[in-house]
This record gives structure tokens, sequence and C-alpha cells, in this order.
């Protein structure tokens, strides 16, 4: 089954056309014990959890299920090892961007920035003996770090248009003047990117995570951003704009955003104790 996801993902990345259910009606033909197709399917979302952990593309179709077993996991594991031209095809499709980005002085498509509804969390499975939740593996964080620092640039640049585009067609251009780049313009550290206008003229101080993965790709946020978030929740937004790289929406969570998160500590300072022990 695990092999059959990945020819579909490596399909999909190719830009070859493929039916998902004449590969689900396959695979229930040749499985012993026989599967339904509601159970192959749920294996295959299972199977986008796990790539999702790993840092690495996923099909868009097979939205991830979390609490998938080790065992599957480690089956992923193992055939991307065994085949590293796959596994430098899957590392490489989240570097196609530096073909596909625009030049900095390029006409932005700010039409193509769609906002969505903030996505569910993953639905948790029923628990049993082996398996494990997706907190429960060890995802390539630095891999989607570089990965969030490449496409960072081309977010805020959408979320920019996005916003003097939307002042504008809604009667105030004289705000849409005034949205700055303050990421760029002021440097990193202010707790947020963007700052733009609501239509009454208030502030709002918008930060953007941007990826060229799905919605449910894991994401960067500092103590600091978190503090700021908390300090202005009146005026604070973030934008998670995902697809970046292909067709790019976003969601937006609102004010405080402490609550919204499923927040894991990754970092810690540290110092030599006096002793030394």
């Amino acid at each position: 089954m695990v092999g059959d996801y990945l020819e579909m993902l490596r399909a999909e990345i190719a830009g070859q056309q493929y039916v998902k259910a004449h590969h689900r009606r396959a695979l229930v033909s040749r499985l012993n014990p026989v599967r339904t197709g509601g159970a192959v399917e749920y294996k295959h979302q299972n199977i986008s959890a796990a790539m999702l952990d790993l840092g690495l593309p996923w099909i868009r179709g097979y939205k991830p299920m979390s609490n998938y077993q080790d065992a599957l996991a480690d089956e992923i594991q193992r055939q991307l090892e065994a085949d590293p031209q796959l596994l430098r095809t899957l590392r490489d499709s989240i570097e196609k961007g530096k073909t596909q980005d625009r030049e900095d002085d390029a006409t932005p498509e700010t039409a193509r920035l769609q906002q969505t509804p903030v996505p569910a969390p993953p639905a948790p499975a029923a628990s049993s003996p082996g398996t494990r939740s997706r907190a429960g593996r060890h995802p390539d964080y630095g891999l989607l770090h570089e990965e969030n620092t490449r496409r960072g640039r081309r977010g805020e640049e959408l979320v920019i248009d996005y916003e003097r585009d939307w002042l504008t067609r809604h009667g105030r251009p004289d705000l849409a003047d005034a949205v700055r780049w303050t990421s760029r313009q002021d440097g990193d550290g202010l707790g947020y990117d963007v700052l733009s206008f609501g239509l009454d003229g208030r502030k709002r101080y918008i930060e953007v995570k941007a990826t060229a993965l799905g919605d449910g790709t894991p994401f960067y946020i500092t103590s600091a951003e978190l503090d700021f978030a908390q300090r202005h929740a009146d005026s604070y937004a973030l934008y998670r704009v995902y697809d970046v790289l292909g067709k790019p929406r976003f969601y937006v969570l609102e004010g405080d955003i402490n609550d919204a998160l499923d927040l894991a500590a990754l970092t810690y300072s540290a110092r030599i104790t006096a002793s030394g022990s």
C-alpha cells in the first residue's frame, strides 16, 4: 500500500495524470486480507500524516489522518531509504520554487491568493497497540524550517498585494498606500511582518507564515511572536499562506492565537551550570 501511495505521489510531482479511484480498486483486488475501499483510503490518509511528519510532500487528495502505527512509518522510511532517487525527487519538489519564484519586480498575481476557512485539526483515530500519534514521531523540522524561510518572502509579497487590493476595492486607496512591509523595511523582530488597516483606519498587525506545502503543514512561531499576539489581541492576525508556489491560499487566525495552536517547544536557552556538571 505504501508503494502504491509513493507511486501516485511521484506521478503527481511529475505533473502526470492518474486516477486515485483506479489505484484504490486495484489495491482492493490485490490485498489479503481483503480491505474495503474506505479502509484503503483511510490508510492513505495515515501515510499522508507520516509524510507530513517527515517534512515531505504528500498527496493533497488524502488529508493527513494522525495516530498511524509505528510499523507504517517504519515501512515508509524503509522504502524511501531503498529508493534514494525518489527521496531526492520528493525533497527537490520542495526546491522547485527556485525556478518558479517570481522575480522581485514581477507583477504579483493578487487575484490568485484566496482566503479559505481555518482547517480542522487532523481527526484522531482509535488507538491500538503499536499506534503512535504525530507528536510521538520525529519530524524533519530542519527541512520544514528551511522550506518556510525560502517561501516566506513570496508569502509576504502575496499578502502585501492582497491587503492593498482589498482596501482599494473597498474604497480606501488611501489606506492601501499606507500598507507597510515592516519585516523588510524595518527589520525582523517586531512580532509581525505586515502593517495593514481595517476599513475604519485601525491598524492590523499581520504575521505571515508561508509554505509550498498544504494547509496542515506545521510552522514555526517564536515566543516573541506569541507574546506580541497576546499583547495586541484586538489588532493581530496570523495569515497562514499555503501552496505558495501553486494556487496560493490562506487562512487567518485572529487575536491571541495561543489557544488556537498545538504548541511544542523545540529549542531551549542553555548555559553551563555553576558546577559544570
